[in-house]
């Protein structure tokens, strides 16, 4: 049975209808006929072929750790070249293993390493336009930039360079030592890229490039990781190791605690002077004065191992001049 409106229902019907068809008026628009308003979203562009499988913050740590193990290599190649050697960490980021490789110079000094306990190994590539100078400055040379003809490393030269190489492994096991202790060998060496493939073309891997300068000379050196090594370790690249903080066991914080406490230090006050200038310095005499300036001489610096860190007021106690710390300086309390 058909359902029959009260007065007010078709009353509020009519008043609705009226009113849409005002609105219709007004707008031009048909009321029915009006487009629905959709809520934009915002999408992020991900490439599914080159996923990132590192994240942000562990790249950053990456980059961290070898800016750091270049300021160290840095010292040890110069020691080792016996010349001013820089090195500097240019860029840390992921593509494919293929991408890697095609980037590559054909022939350049190849080598695959061993990162045990880690299952598989890196590459470190070190481009011909420092290996050249390098091994010049090896053989006494002058370590001039390469001119000659782009050609293959010889085996001769192969050895020579291994010796930078095991160089920089050490140093390369050294800043590894805070996430896991690495034991890296070189376990191939080729001319060719294309012939050593130590993963997939299309995985993903972590490329850390650095610059090695040498007088006039530079090139660039890849040292590349496969991210499926990385994935078992991931989670010790913490925010708070990227800090460079450490956690102390308390018995530790006690044992440096005593330590400091016998740590000596001289302190002394120090009241700062008015400015003069050289000839007056030079026209100096015995019994000449100078003049102090009221707030310096009553608001001595209290200065520890030369560096100004409390206010001071003079007073004499017991017949003797004394020192009364009177505020601390900002800067030492953020310290």
């Amino acid at each position: 049975m058909a359902k029959i409106l009260s007065q007010e229902e078709v009353d509020a019907l009519l008043n609705s209808f009226l009113e849409e068809g005002k609105e219709g008026k007004e707008t031009g628009v048909p009321v029915k006929a009006r487009p629905k308003k959709r809520e934009e979203k915002k999408g992020t562009i991900y490439n599914f072929r080159r996923p990132d499988r590192i994240s942000k913050d562990q790249i950053r740590s990456i980059h961290y750790l070898h800016d750091r193990f270049a300021r160290n290599f840095s010292s040890s190649l110069s020691a080792y070249l016996r010349a001013l050697v820089e090195v500097n960490l240019v860029s840390v980021e992921q593509l494919t293993y293929a991408e890697f490789v095609l980037s590559l110079p054909d022939p350049t000094f190849f080598n695959a390493i061993s990162m045990a306990p880690l299952e598989i190994g890196g590459i470190i590539e070190i481009s011909p336009s420092i290996v050249f100078p390098i091994i010049d400055k090896l053989l006494g040379g002058s370590g001039a930039p390469h001119e000659g003809p782009s050609r293959a490393i010889t085996e001769i030269e192969v050895k020579l360079m291994t010796g930078v190489l095991n160089l920089m492994l050490r140093d390369l096991q050294d800043a590894w030592k805070q996430i896991i202790e690495l034991d890296m060998k070189v376990t191939a060496q080729e001319t060719s890229p294309q012939l050593i493939q130590i993963v997939a073309p299309n995985e993903v891997v972590v490329l850390i490039v650095f610059e090695i300068k040498m007088g006039a000379s530079s090139g660039m050196v890849n040292f590349c990781i496969p991210s499926i090594v990385l994935e078992p370790i991931a989670q010790k690249f913490s925010q708070d190791w990227y800090t460079g903080r450490r956690k102390y066991s308390e018995e530790e914080i006690y044992r440096i605690k005593d330590i400091l406490e016998n740590a000596i230090f001289e302190v002394r006050g120090e009241i700062k002077g008015k400015p003069l200038t050289l000839e007056e310095i030079m026209n100096l005499e015995v019994g000449d004065l100078i003049m102090m300036e009221r707030k310096d001489f009553l608001n001595p610096l209290v200065v520890i191992s030369d560096k100004p860190k409390f206010v001071g007021e003079l007073f004499i106690k017991d017949e003797r001049k004394a020192l009364k710390i009177k505020s601390i300086i900002k800067r030492f309390e953020n310290e």
